[in-house]
């Protein structure tokens, strides 16, 4: 495809045949045939690097808000000679706060290098990189060949951890009134109920010892916790991301007490470690903070509300 500075080679070839016209002299017809051959030889030795480049986007999966993010664009050429000029158009779009922007990259010489493009990380959210066009030019940059977008890539940038400024008292919070209803199956447990025997009940969940003193068959029914699950529901992520700094402080805070909890915001997160704390803040922040979807809170233990700075519980 014809750049600009082939409109300027154009100009410069008419301006050299005037010249030989007006010029009888064996530099008049050098000149012409120089115009000429030397842009198709240049051509000619660019076109296999041209076709050999190929271009990888990376990132880190993770980064922590205010910390440097840098893009890698991974070059790489099996032919020799290095291309002299690339020019992409990269797309960098967060689909959390919805926000993009497109810069254009000149990168010259590229054979088999990696370049570094910066990033913002001021604000959480999901970063998507995309090249939306990439072109390789000849020496004299009056031919550009367009070359396949490669796969896009992303960034996750996560918020600190922030306490809040009501730190809940952990002891109260979690201890709350236990439920139990019979657990589904039967089997092991540590909380029982006991019983009169029912047709259809195991022999060996029969209570022996007891059944011998009351003349009739009495039978350890298991118990499963109904209101075992911790709960935090995120409405509203605040003002410089202040409710996911907490989020993600509480959600530390359960795992480093070794407490399984369910993040609630456009689904349900489950939580066991504090690499599933990072997974569910990577798939809140992959689109647009909505409305938190529904959930039983007769299964919970407590839960825990925050929106923006304001943090309550029950």
């Amino acid at each position: 495809m014809p750049t600009f500075s082939f409109l300027l080679y154009s100009l410069c070839v008419v301006f050299v045949y005037f010249l030989r016209m007006h010029y009888r002299g064996w530099a008049g017809p050098f000149a012409v045939w120089t115009m000429f051959a030397v842009p198709i030889l240049l051509l000619l030795f660019a076109i296999p690097a041209i076709v050999s480049l190929s271009l990888t986007l990376r990132a880190e999966a993770h980064i922590t808000k205010g910390c440097p993010g840098q893009l890698q664009l991974c070059f790489k050429s099996r032919f020799w000679l290095p291309v002299s000029r690339v020019r992409l158009w990269l797309q960098i779009e967060n689909r959390f706060t919805e926000e993009s922007e497109t810069r254009v990259v000149n990168c010259y010489n590229v054979d088999t290098n990696k370049l570094t493009v910066s990033f913002p990380t001021d604000l959480c959210g999901q970063l998507r990189f995309r090249i939306l066009r990439w072109e390789c030019r000849d020496a004299l940059g009056l031919f550009a060949l367009r070359k396949q977008a490669p796969a896009e890539t992303s960034c996750t940038i996560l918020p600190p951890a922030v306490s809040p400024e009501a730190v809940p008292d952990w002891d109260n919070v979690l201890n709350a009134e236990a439920r139990f209803k019979p657990k589904y199956g039967g089997g092991f447990s540590e909380e029982h109920d006991l019983r009169e025997y029912h047709p259809g009940d195991p022999s060996n969940s029969i209570h022996w010892k007891l059944s011998s003193k009351t003349d009739e068959l009495i039978v350890r029914e298991a118990l499963e916790q109904e209101n075992r699950q911790v709960f935090l529901v995120l409405s509203h992520a605040g003002k410089q991301d202040r409710g996911l700094e907490i989020l993600y402080w509480l959600s530390l805070e359960l795992c480093r007490r070794e407490q399984p909890h369910c993040i609630i915001s456009d689904k349900h997160y489950q939580v066991e470690n504090e690499s599933g704390s990072v997974d569910a803040l990577s798939g809140i922040l992959a689109h647009p903070i909505t409305t938190p979807c529904s959930f039983d809170p007769s299964a919970a233990r407590c839960i825990l509300y925050i929106s923006g700075e304001e943090v309550w519980w029950h």
